[in-house]
């Protein structure tokens, strides 16, 4: 009979903790994603962020630096077979110069492109550590990613884009997201999360499950100044 209730609270106990799992909203886990990676305040404090990384793709090594000023500059810089390259995107205009994909000019974003990268000039909005950027998020259950439980929320942007957000069910850190642009789907990873002196916890490794390679972040610069030549394409470049 002690066996058959203990049993009994068994079930109940594993019921409960199953009710509870479901009553969680996509607002409620987001703000818990947002509070492990440093919470709203410390978030608030990051100006501009400068990441140095490092990529390997089918064997070939590239450097990529990523500078975000916020509301004001997204710049990638792209060094490959012993070229150098860069994508640059402001409030109202943006250039892309990438020799390596063939390109011998300085080229402007497309209208499309420069649309959906807004997002990307906010660092709080583009790490999700801020719901400003969201216009709608839905819980769609849960799922296991590279071994880690987790809850699956799906999210509309302010710009109707729409992605499938990963967060780890014990630590609340987003571990994929997973959206489409055109009709090409596309997948990220992170790993490796480590605690800025600022507060903020970032993920230093990305992966791409479509054979794209990993990027490792090697250092971060936060709320550094950002030289004034970085707005604008290298004058040098052929135009």
């Amino acid at each position: 009979m002690k066996a058959i209730k203990l049993s009994i609270l068994s079930a109940l106990m594993l019921t409960a903790g199953v009710t509870a799992v479901k009553a969680q909203t996509a607002d409620e886990i987001i703000q818990k994603h947002i509070d492990a990676i440093g919470g709203t305040d410390n978030w608030n404090k990051i100006t501009s962020m400068k990441k140095v990384c490092s990529m390997s793709i089918q064997g070939m090594d590239i450097g990529y630096t990523e500078t975000i000023v916020n509301s004001k500059l997204y710049r990638t810089d792209v060094s490959a077979m012993g070229m150098n390259g860069y994508v640059i995107v402001t409030p109202k205009e943006g250039w892309m110069y990438l020799p390596m994909q063939g390109m011998d000019k300085v080229t402007p974003v497309p209208a499309e492109q420069l649309k959906g990268a807004g997002e990307k000039m906010n660092t709080r909005i583009f790490m999700l550590a801020d719901k400003a950027g969201i216009d709608k998020s839905e819980y769609i259950g849960r799922d296991t990613i590279t071994n880690i439980p987790c809850f699956k929320v799906k999210i509309t942007n302010k710009d109707g884009n729409v992605q499938t957000d990963y967060f780890d069910a014990a630590t609340y850190y987003l571990v994929r997201t997973e959206m489409t642009a055109g009709d090409q789907e596309l997948a990220l990873s992170f790993s490796d999360f480590k605690k800025q002196p600022e507060g903020i916890v970032m993920p230093m490794t990305m992966t791409s499950p479509m054979g794209m390679g990993d990027l490792t972040v090697k250092s971060v610069e936060i709320n550094k100044p950002v030289a004034d030549d970085a707005y604008k394409p290298n004058p040098t470049d052929k135009k």
